[in-house]
């Protein structure tokens, strides 16, 4: 079954071929600049973070970048000691 068989014309599936890759077009450049966005952010946060740490404790900042230069990506969360409620 073709489209000329449902009716319609060879210049609305040219049109609708035209649309529906405008749209899938659309769609893909926000994504990418989007994604572009949030990594100049990030590298911002990052620059800003690298800054406070340098402005307040010296070799702080360069303990920081080298950590985060060699993130593994294991995180261990705190350790809270154990009977530090309050008694009943």
């Amino acid at each position: 079954m073709t489209y000329r068989s449902r009716g319609r014309s060879l210049f609305e599936v040219i049109f609708a071929v035209c649309f529906t890759a405008f749209l899938i077009g659309f769609i893909a450049v926000l994504c990418i600049g989007n994604y572009f966005r949030a990594k100049r952010a990030q590298e911002r946060q990052r620059q800003r973070r690298l800054s406070k740490l340098a402005h307040s404790g010296g070799n702080d900042a360069e303990a920081a970048y080298a950590s985060e230069a060699n993130y593994s990506g294991n995180y261990e969360a705190p350790h809270v000691p154990q009977n530090t409620g309050v008694q009943a």
